[in-house]
């Protein structure tokens, strides 16, 4: 065997991409460290949503009983 420099089929895979990867961007209204800082926004208030919930839970709850003492 001698030693000359001969090329191997087919070349070795580099390591690393030949161009850089770029992240995505972040999805929108997502805070960034180098975009445009908005101003504060305060924090959503909390509304009452009436007792509607409770209404309808009640009313399952019976509607579960009835069909239960039915069947």
């Amino acid at each position: 065997m001698s030693n000359q420099n001969q090329a191997t089929y087919p070349p070795p895979a580099t390591a690393y991409p030949a161009e850089p990867q770029m992240a995505p961007p972040a999805p929108a209204g997502y805070p960034v460290k180098d975009g445009p800082q908005q101003g504060e926004a305060a924090p959503p208030t909390t509304q009452s949503r009436g007792d509607g919930f409770w209404k309808g839970c009640c009313a399952a709850l019976c509607c579960c009983c009835a069909l239960d003492a039915c069947f």
